[in-house]
């Protein structure tokens, strides 16, 4: 199979912009050149790669996969190529992590101190966004590792799942001067809510409670620093992880209110394509496993 390393690079610069006009402009040739290698690629691999009937233009099914394929050559050939001429390049150890805003914050402080001893030196390269997105951008291959939550769909083939903790969403609010919560949670009394966005995860695992308690929401946001935060002011009760909290909780700053079906269990994964990653992904994978003792 005769694929030039340009094609692949034109069909990666694709796969970011969404754009022939634009990635011909990256990769410094004209649109039409551009547009012939593209299917010369799509000739060369069997299969449509783009999706060209839409604006933006998009990657088909195959196209999502080869993504990840095309980004682990071009990784490993300039490894390789790094190793021949004796130099440390980042394009070959750096490794895409997209994950939840908060387990950005609480998980990946856990595993960057356990890359360090690995023999390929892992760049971690993360990018905290809203669940649903960081689902998408592993589907568009976009990352090559997610850390999110339960998602059937991502437990199955062709993706590969690692359980690397359980957790609970715990109903929260700030102390006063005496340890006191500020609020109650009940039928009775309407409560300020800081609220996540309902299309987020998070705000659908509180929809199945939202009628057992009396909430009136005052902000909404799929960031879970953020409603801590305003927690901590005082500004209304919030359904916070509880990874996210134990610091609070412990000094007293802020206290669990409601009853205890109020608590909700939530579990969190590594996802990535069964297709095997570059050794720095690898190794990353493999330290996720040890962290959950596998």
């Amino acid at each position: 199979m005769n694929i030039e390393s340009k094609w692949l690079e034109d069909f990666l610069a694709l796969a970011d912009v969404r754009n022939f006009s634009m990635a011909a402009k990256i990769r410094n040739v004209t649109q039409p050149a551009f547009s012939r290698r593209i299917k010369a690629l799509e000739h060369m691999v069997g299969t449509e790669l783009v999706d060209r009937s839409k604006t933006p233009v998009s990657l088909t099914p195959s196209g999502r996969l080869f993504r990840i394929t095309a980004r682990s050559l071009m990784n490993q050939m300039v490894d390789g190529i790094g190793q021949l001429s004796d130099l440390s390049k980042l394009g070959g150890n750096m490794v895409r992590v997209a994950a939840a805003h908060s387990l950005a914050t609480s998980l990946v402080p856990a595993i960057q101190p356990k890359l360090l001893a690995g023999k390929h030196s892992p760049l971690l390269s993360v990018e905290a966004i809203d669940v649903d997105q960081a689902i998408e951008e592993l589907q568009e291959g976009s990352c090559d590792l997610l850390l999110a939550f339960d998602d059937e769909l991502l437990r199955l083939p062709p993706y590969q799942s690692l359980q690397i903790g359980q957790a609970e969403l715990l109903p929260v609010c700030a102390c006063n001067s005496e340890g006191q919560p500020l609020y109650q949670l009940t039928k009775d009394k309407e409560v300020p809510w800081l609220a996540y966005s309902p299309s987020s995860y998070m705000g659908r695992q509180i929809e199945a409670i939202r009628d057992q308690v009396n909430l009136k929401a005052v902000f909404l946001s799929s960031m879970t620093d953020l409603l801590k935060v305003l927690v901590l002011k005082g500004q209304g009760v919030a359904w916070l992880p509880d990874y996210a909290i134990q610091e609070e909780l412990a000094s007293g700053k802020v206290a669990v209110v409601g009853e205890p079906y109020l608590r909700l269990p939530i579990t969190y994964y590594a996802y990535r394509y069964q297709a095997r990653l570059h050794p720095a992904g690898e190794q990353v994978w493999q330290t996720l496993r040890n962290l959950n003792g596998e």
